[in-house]
This record gives structure tokens, sequence and C-alpha cells, in this order.
């Protein structure tokens, strides 16, 4: 074992300090994440960093960049002087950051993710000469909060003068002189964004290190196409390799500082979650000169809870979709997200039946309401490449999954996404008799309305011999959950599905953050758990339930449902929200964001 994540039940405070008490039984690991500490975890912390194994740890992350510090503080890391650690990666604070590189301490690092919270703070690390080693920085302005944000309509979002401050003298008089790589993320609000603008951004520029760098990312910064445009003015286009301009209110106008240019090393390219439409995606598709791109990014902003949050569609639409299935820049594409972005059966067909698209292995489409799947791309060319599909929450309907498993042969595929769709037996009866499926690591069925018969027609074909995980989770809203039913017992059969490594299987509450049912009542959870045959990943699945919080009976009376609504419906919702896109669009072009 080389990397190790505490977190998720840091309520339980045991939890860290059991690992610290094991530290001496990990003589492989490498790489430690700890998730959700605060300022009140200094003890805890500091106990593991006097442990005697802990300095050969090589990565250590004690924060998340795009942490919003709104809830708490960040706690302090402090290791005892004179025993130099093996780092080579560390996520802190500033002012840890700073004390490691004064101290001694982190000879070798040469990658930090840091949060710097105030104007002393960026003075401070900014002041360390020992940063000049570092070949990559992530870095995150959290020096004040306006947390105002629309909850249905798209916005800019709203500048932090205070980052903008600190972002200044912070690149003012840092030396980055070894910098190649570099992140500068904001905060996610729900339909906007959080941080440092223009001011902060026009900073960075200023201090030179942009040419410097093969890879740069600005994600969640209000800053606007004008801003953008500087930002890739700056850039050495012979150099860079990675660029992600990802959730900065860039429209069609950013996609012009890039046309007839040539970036004959850049593999990889984000522009997810912006603002583009179909003229601006066609003209990086015809205009760019990307000879040797592997990675594009196109997708928009998906909900981080699906049915609960709106997304917004960066609405390029089947028009920008065809542009990119006919581009001399798509034939050494491998992973192509065009999520949310507004496509139809028109869009689906053109990306599908590209023959430019001859190397793409992962193709996104999730999130892309859509009114059929023709049966005709049983023979399209991307099926001899592909090994990953997604087209979760697509609103397919079980025609759609009987044409998409027409397709005899596809000789890579490894996954496929069905989540969220309202899915039933008839489809899973399609899957079970699918050619490929034998050949799946992965097949997502979550938040579907698979009904008994058809779940046992999927299990009892005992095909699905290579799935690693199966997910038959339902979310509280669905409207056919499976509140208090019993799966059937083919499904937790070691035939039916022998690889797994987990099972997910139940309600939840995604929303909340729970689960009310576990799939099977009280007295069958019991003897599943005490019967040595039950397979191991189930009896994982029950190890980890809280008994406290599940119900055998549905939701309480009185609960909210989805609505059953009908396709029409949903299609009408959706073409209305891809309008209102537009219209956004509009209003960025007419006024300026910095």
């Amino acid at each position: 074992m080389t990397t190790v994540t505490v977190g998720w039940m840091m309520s339980d405070r045991r939890v860290l300090d059991s690992f610290t008490d094991s530290l001496a039984h990990w003589p492989d690991l490498r790489e430690v994440r700890v998730e959700y500490l605060s300022e009140h975890d200094d003890e805890m912390l500091a106990r593991f960093a006097e442990h005697e194994s802990a300095p050969r740890i090589e990565s250590l992350s004690l924060i998340t960049l795009g942490d919003s510090l709104l809830h708490s503080g960040l706690p302090t890391f402090r290791p005892p002087a004179g025993r130099p650690w093996r780092l080579r990666h560390v996520a802190v604070s500033g002012s840890d950051l700073a004390h490691l590189l004064r101290s001694g301490l982190a000879p070798d690092l040469r990658s930090a993710d840091v949060l710097v919270r105030d104007l002393d703070e960026a003075a401070e690390l900014a002041a360390c000469p020992e940063l000049a080693r570092l070949e990559r920085l992530g870095i995150g302005f959290r020096c004040g909060w306006n947390g105002h944000s629309t909850l249905m309509d798209l916005f800019a979002g709203n500048v932090i003068e205070q980052d903008n401050d600190a972002c200044e003298a912070f690149f003012a008089t840092a030396d980055l002189s070894g910098l190649r790589e570099l992140t500068v993320l904001g905060v996610e609000l729900v339909l906007g964004r959080h941080g440092l603008g223009a001011r902060g951004v026009d900073a960075i520029i200023a201090s030179g290190v942009l040419g410097r760098l093969t890879a740069l990312t600005l994600e969640l910064l209000p800053i606007g196409d004008a801003t953008i445009t500087r930002v890739v003015d700056a850039l050495d286009h012979e150099r860079v390799e990675h660029l992600a301009l990802a959730d900065l209110v860039a429209t069609d106008q950013t996609t012009a500082a890039f046309a007839a240019g040539s970036f004959p090393r850049l593999r990889h390219l984000d522009l997810s979650r912006n603002h583009l439409d179909a003229p601006g995606a066609s003209r990086l598709a015809a205009e760019v000169d990307l000879p040797v791109l592997e990675h594009l990014d196109l997708g928009g902003r998906v909900g981080a809870i699906q049915g609960y949050y709106q997304n917004a569609v960066q609405p390029i639409g089947d028009a920008g979709a065809s542009a990119w299935a006919t581009s001399r820049n798509a034939k050494n594409l491998t992973h192509l997200n065009m999520s949310c972005c507004g496509l139809g059966v028109d869009g689906f067909t053109a990306l599908m039946m590209s023959d430019q698209l001859a190397a793409l292995a992962t193709l996104n489409l999730s999130c892309n309401p859509c009114d059929g799947w023709p049966a005709a791309l049983r023979d399209a060319p991307v099926w001899r490449t592909l090994r990953t599909l997604d087209l979760a929450g697509t609103g397919f309907e079980d025609a759609e999954v009987e044409n998409l498993t027409l397709v005899g042969e596809a000789p890579e595929l490894r996954g496929i996404s069905l989540a969220y769709n309202p899915i039933g037996s008839d489809a899973a009866r399609a899957l079970a008799r699918w050619a490929p499926l034998p050949q799946l690591w992965e097949l997502d069925l979550h938040d579907t309305v698979i009904g008994d018969d058809g779940l046992v027609a999927l299990a009892a074909s005992q095909a699905a011999q290579s799935l690693l995980e199966l997910d038959l989770e339902q979310d509280c809203s669905n409207p056919h959950a499976r509140h208090g039913r019993q799966l059937p017992t083919e499904v937790i059969a070691r035939s039916s599905f022998p690889s797994l490594d987990a099972m997910y299987l139940g309600i939840v509450d995604e929303y909340h953050g729970g689960r009310y049912y576990a799939g099977f009542p009280a007295l069958v959870r019991e003897q599943l758990a005490a019967d040595p045959s039950t397979r191991t990943e189930l009896l994982a699945f029950l190890a980890h339930l809280d008994e406290s919080e599940l119900s055998d009976t549905g939701p309480e009376e009185g609960g909210v449902l989805r609505s059953s609504r009908t396709r029409a419906d949903h299609l009408a919702a959706y073409y209305s929200r891809v309008e209102k896109a537009r219209e956004f669009i509009q209003i960025v072009k007419e006024s300026t964001v910095e």
C-alpha cells in the first residue's frame, strides 16, 4: 500500500490517531491525504507529525485547494526541527509552507498546494527564496468573502478585492524562476464563482511567470474574455502543453485569442464550464492548429448532485459537436468531454460516426437530454477504440438502451454509465444479452428504475463476469425507488457478478448525504452478516452502514419525490435552459466582467 486517504469519518477523532498509531506498519507508504481537518485538529496533527515514521512520506495533503474556508479554518502543521522529511509535494496553509521552506525540513520539495488567508501571509510566503525550487504551485487566495449567489440564474460571480491585493503582493516579489506548472483556483458558487479578478490575474501576467510555464490552470475566477485573452497572449505557445481555462466566464470572444494560432505541444485543453457557443467551438476546431491535442473538455457545469442542482449548459450544440467531429485537430484525441453542451441526436451521431476521432478512448455525453439513439450507430467507427462512454442523465429510456446494445463488437470497451436515466427492466434484459457485457469493468446503473424482473435477468445471465463495481443505488427522490423492497437474491449471488470489488445498494439521500434503506430489511441484514458464505463485497457494504439512519419502510409522509414528467416535458425544460444560456452569453458580451 503506497497511498492512503484518511477522511470522511473525521467526526470520530480516533481515525487520524488510529492511523498515526499504525504508521510503522505501512513500510511502503508514500502518499497521505487527510480530509476535513480544521483549526481544532492541531494537537492530533502534531502527534502525527512527531511520529518517527512520518518523515518518509513523500506527498502529504492536509488541505483541499478548492476549499472556501467559509465554515472552518486551517490546521497548523509544524513538524519537529532536526528531522528532514522526504516530502516532494505538500498541501498546507501559506504560513505552514513558508515554515517548511525556511526551516529546511523539506529540502526535496518540488510541488505545493497552498491556501493564502490574508495579505500578511501572502507577503510572508513570497519572501521565501526557497520558492525558486518549486516546479509546480497550486494557489488559492482566501482573503475575503462575498457569499452573494443566485440560486436559479447564471451570473458572473464575485470579485474579492482582498484576494486581488494578496495576489498582487505575492506575485510581485515571489521568486518562481523554477516554476513550470501553475494552478490558481477560486471558489465555486451555485451558478457562479468567487475569487480574485482581473487585477489579480494581471499581477500574475506582470510577474513574467506565464511565459515559462508548460502547464497553466485558471479555474473558478470571475475574470471574463479580455483578461483571458491577455493570459493566452502571455503564454509561450511553443512551450505550453497543458492549458485549463475553466469556469472563467469565457465566451466565444476568448476563442479569438487562439484563432489563427499554433500550439504545437498542447496536449490538454480544458475550456469547460464557460459560456462558449457553436461559433466558438467551431473556431477552435477549424482555425487553430492543435496537432498533438489528446484531451479536450468543452463540457458545461454539471451539478454536484443530479436532480437537485440546476446544470449550467455550455451551449455549443450539435453544430459545435459536428465541427469537432470533422476537425483535423481531433485525430489524436483520446478524451473528449461534451457533457451538458446542448447536444441532441445529430450531435451524438456526428461524434460517433466521425472518422477523425480514430484514437478516442473516453467520450462523455452525459447531461445532454436526448430523444433518441439511432440503431445505425451500432456500426459507428468510434466503437473500435472507445473504452469508456458516459451517457448519464441523457434521458435514455428502454428503447435507447435496446438500440445501444445492438453493437456487436466494441473490443476496447470497459465502462459505460447509464446512471440517472429512467431505464427499466427491458433495458436490463437488453444489457444482459449485450455481447460486450462480459468484458466490462464498469456498468453504472445508479438511480435508474429497473424492477425485480430486470435485475434478475441481468444477474441470472451471469454475463457480467468482469464487473468490478455494481451500483444499483437509487436516490430517495426517485418516484420509483425501491423503498422497503428486498433485492432479489440473484443480485447478491456469487455467480452473478464474480469479480466485484464493491457493491452499492439501497436508497440514499444525495442532498443530505444519508442512507435510508440498504436493500434488505434489518433481519435479512443480520442473517447476511452472520452467514459465512456471504460474499466479501456485500459484507463490506453492510459493515459500513449506519443502522441509526436506516428504515425498512418508505419515506416519511409528506416527503417530496421528483416529478414523473414525460420525456417531452424534460426536453422542453432542458432546451429552455439552453436558450437561457445563450441569452446570458449576450449579456456577458455586452458587459464588462472586470
